[in-house]
């Protein structure tokens, strides 16, 4: 049985290369977004800004997968698959109800850490799923 955190951190590497390839999809529309909330970050060349976008996503998987990680040490199974997708549902379903920008990105993102990380961390921890 491999460590959770291990399992999390390798976890992440899928969900760093899914969100990675969804900035650079949505890269010109993520960067003009974070341009237009502040007159500082306005200032960022665009192709600067779209480098710290992509690290912080990346940073944001490694994060996530440590955190998970940690979690399903705590939990186990089933109950981590269950914070996980529950998770998941409430998110998305606050991302709708706020009524704030990038809701559909936030609905993308969501699905990507719930079900990347709730899938693949148990079973790399060598849980049956």
């Amino acid at each position: 049985m491999r460590s959770p955190i291990v399992a999390g951190l390798i976890s992440a590497i899928p969900l760093a290369m899914i969100l990675m390839l969804y900035v650079l999809v949505r890269g010109k529309a993520l960067v003009k977004f974070f341009q237009g909330q502040d007159e500082s970050i306005a200032k960022i060349p665009q192709k600067t800004l779209f480098w710290i976008v992509l690290a912080g996503f990346l940073g944001a998987s490694i994060l996530f997968g440590a955190l998970s990680g940690l979690v399903y040490g705590w939990l186990g199974m089933p109950n981590f698959q269950y914070l996980a997708f529950g998770a998941t549902v409430l998110f998305s379903i606050l991302a709708i109800v706020s009524r704030q920008p990038l809701t559909g990105d936030k609905l993308a993102w969501n699905l990507a850490v719930g079900l990347v990380l709730g899938i693949l961390v148990p079973l790399l921890s060598g849980q049956s799923i």
